[in-house]
Parts: C-alpha cells; structure tokens; sequence
C-alpha cells in the first residue's frame, strides 16, 4: 500500500487551494462582467447556445417591432379604404341622381362641381402618408403617388413594388398596396389629339357641319365661315361682292374660338354630354392642340359634312356689256321693297360707266363698280340678302335690259353661298377626321383601271369584311365606283359621293373653281375602318383613302457595314399607333434573306412580320397587321387594324460611336417611313451652300448650310435646329467607304405633314434632293397682270382659276404686285390645301407654293403668265398621285387606358 508523504498532502491542499483561486477568480470576473463565459473556448457548447438564443432574443425583438409597423402601415391603409368607399359610395349617388332627366343646369353643374371635389378628397386620401412614408406609393415611399400634370390630370408617380416585413424567421409579408393596385388602369378612354398648330392659328375655311358620334349617339356642331364679301378699305374695288374671298374678307376661327363653340353648341345636340373638348397650350414652343376625349370610353367618330342650311349672300344686278352703249339721258331710280330708300338719279351724256357707278353708290345701302373689263356695271346690296329693284328710262336702260320699253324694271334675285367641300374639312387639316374621302373628281370625269392592273380593293371593320375586285381596262365614274362598293360591302359600310357646286361668283372675271365630286367611306356602327389594295396596283392609294402603307419591293432593304459595328446588331424602328411608342429590333438573323451574306439584305415580308409580331406582343393584342402584295419582290401592306394614326420612323443605331447620326436605314429604304425621304445622293459631294426651309402646320425652322456641307452634316444641322419636333434619319450603307449613295428622311413627331423647300440657294432641291414645294422665280412676270393673265392651281382633284386683273391691292400700293397675288392665293385656298409664300434669293422673289395637308400641287399659267408652269415632287417612300410624302388617314380615335380619376373626370364632364 502507498505511503501518504506530507508533500503529497502539501501538494494535494496546494491544488485544492489553487483551484478554489481559480474558481473564484472565475465567479469574480462573471460577476465584474455579468458573463459566465468570457471566451466561446471557456465552453464551446454552452456559449453556441447562448449565442443563439441571444439572436433568438434579438430577431424576437425585431419581429415584435415588426409586427407592430406592420398593423400600423395595415391600420392606416384600412383606414384610407374605408375613407375611399365612403367617397366613392357618394359618387355613386351622385351618379344615379345625375340621370334624373328633370334636373335644371344648376343642379347638374352642381352635381359635377361635387364630383370633382370628391375626385380631389380620393386623391387627398390616396396621397395618405405616416411618418413621412406615402401609403401607396409602391417602394417609393418618399414619393407622393398622385399629383395632377400640367393639363390638371391625376397622374401615378409611384412604382409597384411593395413593401415586405418579416414576421418571423423565413416568414415574409406584404403590408402595402401600391397606386396602380388600387386604382387600376382597367378602363378605357379615347381621345383624338390634333396635330400641332401656332399659337396664333387662324381656321377660315367655308361653313361646314363637323358631325361627333360616341358609341351610337351622335351630335352636329356648326362651324360657320365669318365672310364679308365687301371692301375692307373704305373704297369701292373691283373684289367687293364678286363672290370670291378676297384678302382681309374673311375673319378666321382661333382654336379656343372653335373648343368654345364645340363645347357649347345645343344647335343639333348637346355635345358636352358626350365629349368634353380642350385646347392644350404649350408656350414654350408656341404650339397648341385641340383635344377631344370621350366621357363614355367609347370610340370617336368626326366627320366634316358642307353646310347645307346655306346662308344668303350679298344681292347684285349684273349690267349688260356696254362696250357699244352711247351716254345719253336718263333716269335711275333705286328702291328696296321696304321702302327704307327710293331714290332717283339721273344721268345724261357726259356721264361714264365709272360717274354713274359712283352716282349710284351714293344711295344708302347700295354700292355699285365696273368690272374688271370695264364694259359693265355691278351693283349691290351692302347688306346680306337685302332685295333692291331698279327702274331704268332712257339711256339708262341699255346697261342693263334689252327691252324697249319705256320704263324698265331690273331686281336682284337670292343668292346663297354654293355648297362647297373644296375649302372645309377642319378636322382633316387637324388630324382628327375618321372619315376616309378620297381625292375630287371633277365634272365626267373618270377613275381609269388600267390594263394589265387589276383593282383589288379590302374593306375591314369589326367582324366585316369585304373585297372589290375589277379587271384592268374600265374607266368608271365615281358614282359607278360608289355602287360597285356598296354592292359588294352591302349595309354595314356607308358610301356617300359628295359633290359641290361650280363657282364663277357674278362671271364678271375669269376666276373660276368647277363643280367637283368625292367619295366618302364610314362604317354605320362606328367602328374602325381599314382599306388598302390587296395588289400592288395602287389604286387605293392614289384614291386617298388607303389606310396602309406599302413597302416598294424588291432586295434594296440593306443592313448598314460599319467598321467595328457588331454584325449582329439589330435595325431599330420606331413603331406609333395612337400615340403609343413601341420600339421594333430587327436582328439579321430573322429579317435577311442571307444573315452571311455581303452586304446583308433584308427580307421586306420578315421586317413586316417582325414589325406585326413585335408591337402585338408589346401591345398585348392585335393592332397591326400586314398582308404580302407581291410574293415575288416582297411588296407588303402594312396597317393598324383598330384604324388608329400610324407613323414609323428608323431609329439611330444602338451603338454609341454612331449615334445620333447614323441610322440603319431600314424603313426609308423599304419606303414605308412617315414623312419625306430623299433620293439617293452621293454622301461625299457638298450640297451647295443656302437655306432650307422645314414647316409642318404648327412650326417652321430654318437651317443655314455651309460651303462644304456634305448630306450627314445637312443630318445634324437639321436635327440640332429643330430640337424635338422631328424625327431626322440619316442612312448610309457602309463605313468608311466615301463613295457610296446615300438617304435621308425627315417627318413630324406629331405626325403633320411636311414641307421642305429652298429659301435660298439649291441645297433641298439639288443638293439633298428632298423638296416638295414649287419655288417659281417671279422676275419674268408681268406686274401689273393685263387682261388674259391667269393661274390656275390644282389640289387634290379640283382647280381654282384667278384673274389675276381681278384680285385685291392687299398691300395699298396703288396697283397689284406678287405680294397681291400671294395673298390672292392664300385667301382663295382658304383651307389650307395650298399656302402661297414669297422668299428672296441673289436679289430675286420667289413664289413658293406648298401644301399644310400634304397635297401635291401643280400650276399653270395663261396670258403672260403662260410659262408658270410646275408641280411639286413626290418624296414619298410609297408614291401616291394624292399626297407628296407617306401620309396615312387614321379612322379611329387614340384608345388608352385609364384608372378611377379618369373615369371620374369623364363623368363630371359628362354631367355637366
């Protein structure tokens, strides 16, 4: 057995004593602390699950915090929904009282002025924040969600996303609603936006009915003509009462003039109750828009109709031609029925033409000239409809009767303004007809159908569809047309030929415009319409009434080869139907005939299938379509099958080395590009040095070119000088190489036509060649004009004669000059289908004819002025004999969507 040493006792009582230090060491440090351990190697299991149970504390902590933010964002969004039914249960009585057929104007302005409030209280609440944390804002909680645009329309300014809260581990929930939730874009409005026109737009075209149908039921508004057929200078001229407008005759409409008149027109209907109508302003650029928008959510329908409750016009006896009449005595005494003046004059053998003409205008009420051959008196009522009666005896009676009688009576018969549709359409200058009509045929005139070129014909609306189809080598007038349509589209297409009547106002000068008919296209249930040739004869087109665009053809389309520009790069186009953008690619891979080929070459019929596919899946339904004219070259049809306003563009290419300057070129190769596009130029020969001119209807810009300026830099100048209302694309296919040929294509953003024309020097005409005015150098000219000196211009079928003997001294210098004949001009076209301007050029004047609406244009002269001769160009990717540049009519109005604070302002419209 071992023996027990005092040291082993020494030690022994020395380690117990050691271990008790330590332990209580330890226990003093826990305490000092409040830890038991103060290393996780002091005890690795222990501390692990310390360590987790002091996160368990923490997340527990933070669970219950968030839990209670939770109720409380719950709460509070709870509380703003139960605010929201409060508010809109209102609108709900509201909207059920306001159907009380026997409610006063008061009392519905009343119920609409409560429903706006009501709008703003829903805003309000919506705009519901806690602790500086908007309610509905998505993840954009610093963010207020609605706000009111400039036009005072509730706009989202939030995102979707939603705020999260984690209850517990691996537990997430969503505690918030964002904006586009609750107030969902699942209603929907139409509107027509015009084009875009000056702030100080004048319309002065003739009386017409401007017809807006919503849904089933329809309106009429009068926009009747402000004419003065009378001097405006105090003076007796050979332009007063002759039945044409002459300068300063006419005092135009402005656009709130007209949005007033629409909104507050009961004549044949109570429009307000079905579209509410607005002028939009933007005095930045000088620029305003008329804007129509439908308080039901249902589709727009405008069509311009001639008034045909004419009005009275001034009343004339038109002497005989007194070329042989030999003065003598007499006597002429000038009454009116009424008896408010009877007054006698005489006359005797020193008296002229011009003495007696100013001896009868003394007569209150009576004015009286000689024509412009100066063989014959014109006398006139200065009042509008007013009968007189002459009693003539003597010499006095030769200047007006044949009779032999003693006494001679002459009275002045009714005159009424001649029905017109040359000078009306608003709403086509405008943008906003859905009516298609076709260019004007004049009287027997025929539509030829060529042989060798079928018409095939395609009329789509809704569930209708019909084809016309007739053999080349038939010429038929455009009422047989008419009644070839309707046989084969039966009653759901109505088709109306309209004609107007010849005008040669007293036939006292040659100025002249024939009677003239067109055809007119609207589906009775107010629903879009498509037209377009199902061949590639054109005839649509050349109509005027085709609402599709066609490529040209053929293997031209190609992708451009750029040092260092990836190959497999997409083509990018900009696709517009109503307003809405979509953004086309186009990969060589899916378009080329040949995606290895050189260079690569697109395939028209894949570009036009891409371009379907891709907006339709963009869109979410089926808005374009296309059909294949020629399966031989590629020629396609494209169009927009809910007849909205369709406008394609190339876009610049995505690499940035070349943008903005270079595009791929794909849709003004094709031809299908909105706008003008030029004819292919050498893209390393200066263009010449002068001014170009761009104008659509609401803007003009002038951009100076340089000595040296080669076609991109015409590009960029052009871009630059007018910011943001065009689109300008350039196109050239390889780089570097200098040699090659190159395009470029301009249109409006807001979809007007254009116009492009020199100012000075040949930069447009020659250089680019892209203009499409007619520019006629006026230094030959006769000025004074002389007997026999005419020009006749012609528009969109029909053609207006001016005796140029026989207009009006516009600028007061005693006789006339190119300034008179430019305002002759522009008084004569009154609506905008030519505009006549002077420029000058080394020295010289111009004559600058375009058209606002996109009109090819042509004119001629005779006497002196036989050699004015021109016509202006077409610069159009898919040519057509009516318009100078790609134009497509639309036939439906802009649909979208909107949410409750829209369908809330439609109904306070429509209350009101």
């Amino acid at each position: 057995m071992p023996r027990v040493t005092n040291s082993m006792v020494q030690n022994l009582m020395l380690s117990d004593m050691h271990n008790n230090l330590s332990r209580l060491l330890d226990y003093q440090h826990q305490l000092a602390t409040g830890k038991k351990h103060a290393r996780p190697s002091d005890h690795p299991i222990d501390v692990t699950r310390e360590l987790a149970l002091q996160t368990t504390l923490l997340e527990n902590t933070q669970y219950i915090r968030n839990q209670d933010d939770a109720m409380t964002w719950l709460a509070n969004t709870d509380s703003a929904f139960n605010q929201m039914t409060d508010v809109a249960h209102r609108i709900r009585e509201l909207t059920i009282y306001a159907g009380n057929g026997a409610l006063g104007p008061g009392e519905t302005e009343a119920i609409a002025a409560e429903i706006n409030e009501l709008q703003e209280e829903l805003r309000n609440i919506a705009n519901y924040s806690v602790e500086g944390r908007f309610l509905l804002s998505g993840l954009a909680t610093g963010v207020r969600p609605f706000e009111r645009d400039e036009q005072g329309n509730v706009v989202y300014n939030g995102n979707t996303g939603k705020v999260k809260y984690e209850v517990e581990r691996s537990v997430v929930g969503d505690v918030s609603f964002h904006g586009r939730e609750v107030f969902q874009q699942s209603y929907t409005t139409n509107t027509l936006t015009s084009v875009e026109v000056p702030i100080d737009f004048l319309w002065t075209g003739r009386d017409e009915i401007v017809q807006i149908k919503v849904g089933d039921r329809a309106v009429k508004v009068h926009l009747s003509e402000d004419w003065t057929d009378r001097n405006i200078n105090g003076n007796v001229d050979i332009t007063d009462y002759n039945r044409f407008r002459d300068h300063g005759e006419v005092e135009g409409l402005t656009l709130d003039e007209i949005a007033k008149r629409i909104n507050e027109s009961m004549e044949m209907g109570d429009v307000d109750r079905l579209i509410s109508v607005s002028v939009e302003k933007d005095e930045t650029n000088g620029t305003q828009r008329l804007v129509f928008q439908s308080h039901t959510g249902e589709p727009i329908q405008v069509t311009s109709w001639p008034e045909t409750d004419l009005a009275q016009q001034t009343q004339s006896i038109v002497g005989l031609d007194a070329a042989a009449w030999v003065a003598g005595d007499g006597t002429i005494r000038v009454f009116f029925p009424e008896g408010s003046e009877d007054v006698t004059l005489s006359i005797d053998g020193t008296d002229t033409l011009g003495t007696i003409a100013t001896k009868i205008s003394s007569v209150l009420g009576i004015e009286a000239r000689v024509d412009v051959d100066g063989d014959r008196l014109v006398v006139s009522a200065s009042k509008t409809g007013e009968k007189f009666s002459m009693e003539l005896t003597g010499a006095a009676r030769a200047l007006f009767s044949t009779s032999v009688e003693d006494v001679v009576t002459v009275t002045s018969e009714e005159s009424l303004r001649p029905v017109d549709h040359s000078h009306i359409d608003f709403a086509t200058l405008m943008g906003m007809e859905t009516t298609l009509k076709s260019r004007q045929f004049g009287d027997g005139e025929t539509f030829a159908i060529g042989g060798g070129a079928d018409l095939h014909l395609r009329f789509e609306s809704g569930k209708n569809a019909s084809e016309l189809k007739i053999d080349g080598g038939v010429n038929l007038t455009i009422d047989q047309l008419a009644e070839r349509i309707r046989q084969v589209a039966g009653d759901w297409l109505e088709v109306v030929v309209q004609a107007d009547e010849t005008e040669n106002g007293l036939d006292t000068s040659q100025s002249l415009e024939e009677m003239t008919k067109r055809l007119i296209l609207r589906p009775k249930d107010n629903e879009p319409l498509v037209v377009f040739d199902k061949n590639t004869s054109n005839y649509a087109m050349d109509l005027g009434f085709s609402t599709a665009i066609q490529s040209n053809g053929g293997t031209n389309a190609e992708f451009p080869d750029f040092l260092c520009l990836d190959e497999n790069m997409a083509a990018r186009l900009q696709v517009t139907v109503g307003g809405k953008d979509f953004t086309v690619k186009l990969y060589p891979e899916d378009v080329a005939v040949n995606a290895l080929a050189t260079p690569v070459v697109a395939d028209q019929v894949k570009v036009m299938e891409q371009i379907v596919k891709q907006v339709n899946a963009a869109a979410g339904e089926a808005m374009l379509g296309y059909t294949v004219l020629d399966s031989a070259t590629g020629q396609t049809s494209l169009y927009a099958k809910n007849g909205e306003a369709l406008r394609i563009v190339d876009l610049p290419i995505g690499d940035p080395s070349w943008t903005p300057s270079y595009t791929a070129g794909i849709a003004l190769q094709m031809g299908i590009a909105s706008g003008i596009t030029s004819v292919a130029v050498p893209e390393n020969v200066p263009v010449g040095t002068g001014t170009i001119r761009i104008e659509s209807l609401g803007r003009t810009v002038d951009v100076d070119i340089s000595a040296g300026d080669t076609p991109v830099d015409v590009a960029d100048k052009i871009r630059n000088a007018a910011g943001s209302w065009l689109d300008v694309a350039y196109f050239d296919p390889e780089k570097p190489d200098a040699a090659n040929n190159v395009l470029m294509n301009i249109a409006a953003k807001d979809g007007s036509p254009i116009s492009i024309f020199d100012v000075t020097g040949t930069v447009a005409s020659t250089g680019l060649q892209m203009d499409n005015a007619i520019r006629t150098n006026t230094a030959g000219w006769t000025i004074p004009p002389t007997p026999g000196d005419e020009l006749s211009i012609t528009v969109d079928g029909y053609t207006h004669t001016i005796d140029l003997n026989a207009i009006f001294d516009s600028n007061g210098i005693g006789g006339i000059d190119v300034e008179d004949i430019t305002a002759a001009i522009n008084s004569r076209f009154q609506g905008q289908d030519v505009k006549a301007q002077l420029v000058e050029d080394a020295g010289d004047t111009y004559l600058v004819l375009t058209s606002p609406r996109g009109y090819s244009v042509e004119v001629s002269g005779a006497g002196n002025y036989v050699g004015v001769v021109g016509t202006t160009l077409s610069r159009a990717g898919s040519p057509s004999a009516r318009y100078t540049q790609n134009v497509l009519v639309r036939t439906a109005s802009d649909t979208k969507k909107t949410d409750f604070f829209g369908v809330l302002e439609n109904l306070s419209n429509a209350v009101t």
